[in-house]
């Protein structure tokens, strides 16, 4: 992968974050449901359910530093 890709990857990867933490300061509970969706889809083995064990490991830690982004801006404002 040459370096364009990388920045490419990395620049989404952020967007893709604050995106979802916007959502998330507009919506408290967002999060919550993102986590019951991806339960549900590892119980029913959908297409979310087929990833590897460090893909759901790297996803958890996603949504919580998300969640603690999300949290740190919500003290902030009020």
């Amino acid at each position: 992968m040459n370096d364009e890709a990388r920045a490419r990857i990395a620049a989404n990867d952020r967007l893709l974050k604050a995106v979802i933490t916007l959502l998330a300061i507009k919506d408290p509970g967002l999060l919550d449901e993102l986590d019951i969706i991806f339960a549900l889809a590892d119980e029913e083995g959908g297409a979310l359910a087929e990833t590897d064990r460090r893909t759901r490991v790297h996803l958890k830690q996603e949504l919580e530093l998300i969640r603690n982004l999300a949290s740190s801006a919500l003290e902030t404002a009020h």
